[in-house]
């Protein structure tokens, strides 16, 4: 007698009550708000107070290249919904992780089987990993949910099901919307074409180009109106010999950032020497062929998610850019995946094994459910944040302050998350002065020694003594509203 996952629903029902408790607990006092949320909160209020239509949205950093609009537009709702309030983000972040939890049961049940797409739900569901990806609003937060569909389409092709061609055209579309660290994963397109071996009809290749213009309009009406403007950045950037390792030693970063963020996908916060090299990450990737006699999975199939990861590879391992961990994150789709059918094909050969497979799943939930909820968190947040900047508001006001300075003690990039949080206190800033109040702020408050009121992390210490003439000093602009932010463009 074997195990099985009945009723699905019911399953799919828990996993997904367990991603929205992972995604929400304690997200309040979790809520991270640095220069990336400063950032997207003011390109917002740019859209919708300022009611400037955008075709971009914030700089990357690379030199001339933007990020599209469509995460700003996304999170507008939630802005609107909430008084402007960035905390609005956390249920958008909430709601695309239940998304992603349901496209991974979706694709994953409808490529292999109902079992494996449970699995691979639970999985998405449960890591930490995903789970703090998930967490962490940014532009890129949307890599996961485009991950998952884009290995739907692949996977498909290679199986001569050509009706996805549109979803495919959506997906290179988004590209730039979410990051052009995507863009090596298209060398899985060809491959799949390849293992397939017939070509797809004229109306399936139209519609296919038809996708990919409407979700590229903003680009395409941007680079004419700016002398395309980001495909020449886009060229020199990846033509540009940049400082940083090169050659060999490139490859060997690349990697060891392949390697580390697949030990931390499946084992975070844990780490075994097993675990964090190349060969635990190939072992894992060739697994499948093992059951190849299954027919749960093909040969086609994983030939062109091979050419994913190898094309990530060679392409950051060839590039003179520098690179980053998350630029790899597309590729836990895979890894995620692949452990599922592993899993999956063990939960139905006996029922031992199905217990084996229960139990592990059992182990990876109270693990996580103990880390998340017992994670020494560094209170230095939206909580933290906004606290100061509601005391110096009111502080403000008792002391009838027509404008004020604020400082900085901190080290360089850590002053940052303030900005928008004082335009919504309507709190008017002239530039530090000995003529005018300034309010210190220090990151972490250990730095100064003075008095001063703490709030986690971060002190603040009030200005002290009598000030004349505020009315002259403070008849200037409001600096918070002129000076620039980094990474936005009018």
């Amino acid at each position: 007698m074997k195990l099985s996952f009945k009723p699905p629903i019911l399953i799919l029902g828990l996993i997904l009550l367990l991603g929205l408790f992972f995604r929400t607990y304690k997200s309040v006092e979790q809520f991270d708000f640095g220069h990336d949320a400063d950032l997207y909160s003011w390109i917002v209020k740019d859209i919708v107070v300022d009611h400037h239509i955008r075709l971009i949205g914030q700089l990357t950093s690379a030199p001339g290249i933007f990020i599209g609009p469509l995460f700003y537009y996304s999170i507008i709702p939630f802005f609107v919904l909430g008084n402007m309030n960035p905390l609005s983000t956390i249920i958008f972040a909430a709601f695309l992780g239940l998304c992603t939890i349901l496209s991974y049961y979706f694709v994953v049940g409808k490529l292999f089987n109902k079992e494996t797409g449970l699995i691979s739900a639970f999985l998405y569901s449960c890591l930490l990993v995903t789970i703090n990806y998930d967490r962490l609003v940014v532009p890129t937060i949307t890599t996961s949910i485009w991950a998952i569909w884009y290995l739907f389409v692949i996977v498909k092709i290679s199986r001569r099901d050509f009706s996805v061609l549109p979803i495919l055209g959506i997906l290179v579309g988004l590209i730039w919307h979410i990051h052009i660290a995507l863009i090596p994963t298209l060398i899985a397109i060809p491959v799949a074409f390849f293992i397939s071996k017939i070509i797809p009809t004229r109306k399936q290749i139209l519609l296919f180009f038809l996708a990919i213009f409407v979700t590229s309009i903003p680009l395409l009406a941007f680079e004419l109106r700016h002398n395309f403007q980001q495909t020449i950045a886009l060229f020199q950037n990846f033509t540009s010999s940049h400082e940083g390792k090169k050659g060999f030693d490139k490859l060997l970063q690349v990697l060891y950032m392949i390697a580390q963020n697949t030990n931390s996908l499946i084992f975070s916060p844990l780490s075994f020497k097993f675990t964090e090299n190349l060969f635990f990450v190939v072992l894992l990737l060739v697994s499948p062929l093992a059951i190849l006699k299954q027919k749960i999975i093909f040969l086609g199939d994983l030939i062109p998610i091979y050419s994913w990861v190898l094309g990530m590879m060679l392409f950051f391992a060839l590039s003179s850019s520098p690179v980053s961990e998350y630029y790899f994150s597309n590729m836990q789709v895979i890894f995620i995946v692949i452990l599922s059918i592993l899993l999956a094909f063990l939960f139905k050969k006996s029922k031992i094994l199905s217990v084996f497979v229960l139990s592990v799943l059992g182990f990876i939930l109270i693990k996580n459910i103990y880390f998340i909820t017992t994670v020494d968190i560094y209170h230095k947040g939206y909580a933290e944040k906004k606290a100061i900047i509601d005391v110096i508001k009111a502080d403000m006001i008792s002391k009838n302050y027509p404008c004020v300075g604020i400082s900085y003690i901190t080290t360089p990039g850590e002053n940052v998350g303030f900005r928008y949080l004082l335009y919504l206190n309507n709190v008017h800033l002239n530039h530090p002065s000995v003529k005018i109040p300034v309010y210190n702020i220090i990151i972490p408050d250990e730095l100064s020694p003075e008095q001063k009121l703490k709030f986690g992390h971060i002190g603040l210490i009030l200005p002290q003594g009598k000030f004349e003439n505020l009315q002259d000093e403070c008849s200037s602009e409001n600096t918070n509203l002129t000076d620039s932010v980094f990474g936005f463009v009018k």
